[in-house]
């Protein structure tokens, strides 16, 4: 008698080991994906910087500003920065979706539900730590004046850069900071030091809007620190954004009434 070898039936796809998605991280991106996503980003607002300000000068956009000028024109400087951001998303998007197997934002624990449900106490979170950000700085020696003060010189734009530093700078840099590099930082250096080391190169990506002065960069560092102990209690990086969005948005709201609905916008200068 002859046994005929059994056949066994094929695994469906979800059990099939070559076709098993990668296991998701417990604690977010590793340090290799921080390293990749940041490279993407140099690359591509390098580029898009580059271009558009080679496009600019070329076609005389802006009349006789200097190359320098341009660079820090918010009518030039927003949408560029704007493009740029976008661009970054969704390349990291797809790159990142097809390599860790899935979607991109549970990669990154972006966890849009929890920032949904918790809304109304992170927007009075943001409101409160930009209230205490005021006036601890009342106690430090800020600058009167600061380069990014001339973002307000006129009323259009004063509303793109509250816009853009509204809706799409702290997404961003939430993405950026708390979505990549904190939770690669943490699993190599632990909570605390984790925070600390995000918080560092957080504040230095505004020391050129703020002349690299020290009492601001502190600010700057400590709104960092607040945010990730957001990201790190809530588990996630929306709630973050909803904060750091609302903290904006506060001191935004501030520069509005100060200044008559940024119609009236020497008067920041008293």
């Amino acid at each position: 008698m002859t046994l005929e070898p059994e056949i066994l039936p094929p695994l469906p796809p979800e059990q099939d080991p070559l076709r098993a998605p990668v296991p998701a991280r417990a604690d977010g991106p590793g340090f290799l994906d921080a390293v990749a996503f940041f490279a993407i980003a140099a690359v591509l607002v390098l580029g898009i910087q580059g271009g558009a300000v080679a496009l600019a000068l070329h076609e005389h956009w802006f009349g006789a500003l200097s190359l320098e000028k341009i660079a820090v024109e918010p009518r030039f400087s927003i949408p560029v920065m704007a493009l740029a951001y976008g661009s970054i998303v969704l390349v990291a998007s797809a790159l990142f979706s097809r390599a860790w197997n899935r979607p991109f934002a549970q990669g990154v624990f972006w966890n849009f539900s929890i920032a949904r449900r918790r809304a109304g106490r992170l927007m009075l979170t943001g409101i409160l730590l930009a209230i205490c950000i005021q006036l601890l700085s009342n106690y430090l020696p800020v600058p009167k004046e600061l380069p990014v003060d001339s973002f307000f010189r006129k009323p259009l734009d004063a509303w793109m850069v509250a816009l853009f530093g509204t809706l799409i700078a702290p997404a961003f840099e939430e993405l950026a900071f708390r979505g990549f590099l904190y939770p690669a930082l943490r699993r190599w250096a632990g909570v605390l030091p984790a925070a600390v080391l995000t918080s560092i190169p957080f504040a230095l990506l505004h020391a050129q809007q703020l002349a690299h002065a020290t009492a601001p960069l502190a600010m700057v560092f400590l709104v960092s620190l607040v945010l990730t102990a957001v990201r790190q209690r809530s588990g996630s990086v929306a709630a973050s954004a909803l904060v750091h969005a609302t903290y904006n948005l506060s001191i935004f709201v501030a520069v509005f009434s100060a200044s008559g609905g940024f119609t009236h916008l020497e008067r920041l200068k008293n």
